[in-house]
């Protein structure tokens, strides 16, 4: 060992502080503290080791290093050390692994040799001078890479045991541990030390909340396993007098901790342990994601009444801008958002929006969202723009027609979750804000309520806040580019993009109610209610009828043909009796109908003159023709004698019964004469004349 390396070893054993590390005992010594002589040395030293480190992989490989497993080793050398050195590293550790490389290149020869070859002596002293040691030293350097290869030669020095725990779990516990098998010779050491190590984890697993805890159940767990095989109760009271190893039982509760949490918070793992996806929104234009929810605005506003209320944000967040267009709400007292709030704000974020129409939705499960009407309106939309606008929710639908269902419970899924997380820095300037724990609200003075604000003064704040947050930069959302949704909006115009705006009244008309009615009299009735409109008392039998209820201040319905929009419906007048305006109103409607029907007689270019058309069918069909080809081609049948004969007895019999009737009539009129002149008639006449001759 060369002068100065001993004169720094005995001056470190006498001067220099020892204390126990963490991963084993070491020495500790400050470079300042040493003398100039040890101090040149450990830099002459370092020289050598960044010499050989910087070396050229070639020159390292072609030395052909033996590893553990006799291989070339092929890994970087900081990879390396946990194999060679042990999983836990120290500061000097990659010094030793250069320094072992440095002296296996130099003993390469002499572990290529023969064990007793003549030129072995020689070799090993020329080794030693290069290393600075005895030829004696060189043999054993080359006994302990012949047998160990590179990590013997990395590990001199080291203590054996490195990196393994010096007791088992505790000292106070392996002394509880022995005394316990002094007397009680059911069980052994590594037995014991699996029992509490299993309990150690059950106990993690069945939610411990700390190191204390888990120690005090996975005591009470062993002690008990071991009074039921056996043990003395002595020794099983002694175990809970062992304080707890806090290092051990966290080291174990590193693995098994998350295990019984996932059995209690499922929340929790969602949020801190579940690995998110990464998604992003780039390529997106304005409107082609637009995702929908509600949130409370933790604001408390007064009602016309003077109640305290809560408004309710009805949001669209467009993905590709961050926009939000929200609609807030005010409720009565035990209301919640129902499906027409919700039809309502999007079809004014249809009309208005900056973004536009949406061309895909993103919507919550919520019970606002979970309705046939919605998607019916969608359907009749893109029926009314002519398939310019469609959304359907069928599996079998396009891709960019679907309407996308986030999934239950997971927010993360939803960006516009973290858009409302984003608006609580904006919210939170109004002065009566009381956050979202309504429990515990932020109050200015302890004692007193919540500062109430009028709905239209918070209403407008929100508005003009929420314009300031359109035209703020967002550095942290990837796919803005540090942008603000305002520049969003401009960059995708100057690309080519514009936005889709629907017309208010086919918006009307895709959130309408729908129904079918008997126009009786030029009226339909609708909920009781009836309806009427000039354009009615020309149609007879059943029209399609739309009841509007968004969009719309007037009251009434359209009369509907399909989607052709046939007039607008009103509710029926009442008129008194002797009301002038009621006569006016009867005077002007017959002269709509006189009109309606003069529209549609020119419609119809004139009645059908019927006089003119008789015969037309049946001349140009060819009738005379048939007809006489039929009379040409007919067939006579003559009758036989014996029926001539019959019919001839037939006829001359008829004609004696018309002569016998024409001679009782002339006596008949005989006898009224004679009666005339007063003259009775005899019997046998009166019976005759009662006989009818």
């Amino acid at each position: 060992m060369p002068k100065s390396e001993r004169r720094i070893r005995d001056y470190a054993q006498k001067k220099a502080k020892i204390r126990n590390r963490l991963r084993g005992k070491g020495i500790e010594i400050a470079l300042s503290s040493l003398p100039l002589e040890a101090q040149q040395d450990y830099l002459s030293r370092q020289k050598t080791v960044q010499h050989s480190t910087t070396q050229s992989p070639s020159n390292i490989m072609s030395t052909n290093i033996p590893n553990l497993s006799g291989a070339t080793p092929t890994t970087p050398p900081d990879t390396l050390i946990p194999q060679l050195l042990g999983p836990t590293c120290r500061d000097d550790d990659h010094d030793r692994l250069s320094r072992a490389r440095d002296i296996m290149r130099q003993l390469q020869p002499i572990l290529s040799l023969p064990e007793r070859h003549r030129g072995r002596r020689a070799m090993a002293e020329e080794i030693a001078k290069s290393l600075g040691c005895s030829w004696q030293h060189v043999y054993r350097l080359a006994e302990i890479a012949a047998k160990h290869g590179l990590v013997g030669l990395a590990r001199m020095g080291q203590r054996r045991d490195r990196g393994q725990a010096r007791t088992l779990i505790s000292e106070q516990w392996l002394a509880w541990a022995q005394a316990a098998l002094a007397s009680w010779q059911g069980d052994d050491l590594p037995s014991l030390a699996d029992r509490m190590r299993q309990a150690v984890r059950s106990a993690w697993v069945g939610g411990a909340p700390s190191e204390r805890q888990c120690w005090l159940k996975a005591t009470a767990k062993v002690a008990k396993d071991l009074m039921e095989a056996g043990a003395p109760r002595e020794v099983c009271a002694g175990l809970f007098n062992v304080p707890c190893p806090r290092r051990y039982v966290e080291a174990e509760g590193k693995h098994f901790r998350v295990a019984g949490k996932s059995m209690r918070d499922a929340k929790g793992i969602y949020d801190n342990h579940l690995t998110p996806v990464r998604r992003t929104a780039k390529g997106l234009m304005p409107g082609d994601l637009v995702c929908g929810d509600i949130t409370p605005l933790d604001i408390p506003v007064l009602r016309d009444d003077g109640s305290t209320a809560y408004v309710r944000l009805i949001s669209w967040h467009d993905i590709a801008t961050n926009w939000l267009w929200i609609d807030p709400v005010l409720l009565d007292k035990g209301e919640g958002i129902r499906r027409e709030h919700v039809a309502a704000s999007y079809a004014r974020m249809c009309e208005r929006a900056p973004f536009g129409a949406p061309r895909r939705l993103y919507l919550d499960n919520g019970s606002e969202y979970q309705w046939d009407e919605m998607l019916v309106a969608c359907k009749r939309l893109a029926d009314l723009t002519g398939q310019q606008f469609a959304v359907d929710e069928a599996a079998t639908a396009p891709p960019e027609r679907q309407v996308v269902r986030s999934i239950p419970f997971r927010p993360r899924g939803k960006r516009i979750e973290g858009q409302f997380g984003n608006l609580t820095d904006w919210l939170g300037w109004w002065f009566g804000y009381v956050g979202g724990n309504r429990m515990t609200k932020k109050v200015a003075t302890l004692g007193k309520g919540v500062q109430l604000a009028p709905y239209d003064a918070v209403v407008d704040w929100l508005r003009r806040t929420i314009a300031d947050y359109h035209v703020t930069p967002q550095p942290r959302a990837e796919h803005m580019a540090g942008l603000s949704p305002q520049q969003k909006l401009t960059q995708a115009m100057e690309a080519g993009w514009r936005p889709w705006r629907i017309d208010r009244l086919v918006l009307a008309l895709a959130f309408a109610d729908y129904a079918t009615r008997t126009v009786v009299r030029g009226s339909v009735s609708v909920d009781g209610i009836r309806y009427v409109a000039d354009c009615l008392m020309g149609i007879s039998g059943k029209v399609t009828v739309a009841v509007p209820h968004i969009l719309s201040d007037d009251i009434g319905v359209y009369i509907m043909d399909g989607n052709r929009i046939l007039g607008w419906a009103e509710p029926e007048r009442v008129f008194g009796i002797t009301d002038r305006n009621g006569a006016i109103e009867a005077g002007r409607r017959r002269k709509a109908l006189r009109l309606l029907m003069s529209e549609r007689i020119q419609q119809a270019g004139g009645p059908l003159d019927e006089a003119e058309l008789a015969g037309t069918r049946a001349n140009l069909l060819g009738l005379d023709a048939t007809l006489a080809q039929v009379d040409a081609t007919a067939q006579w049948v003559e009758p036989s004698d014996e029926v001539r004969r019959l019919s001839e007895g037939i006829k001359s019999a008829r004609q004696r019964q018309i002569d016998e009737l024409n001679r009782r009539v002339e006596i008949s009129k005989t006898a009224d004469q004679l009666n005339r002149l007063g003259v009775d008639d005899d019997e046998d006449t009166k019976l005759a004349r009662a006989m009818g001759l």
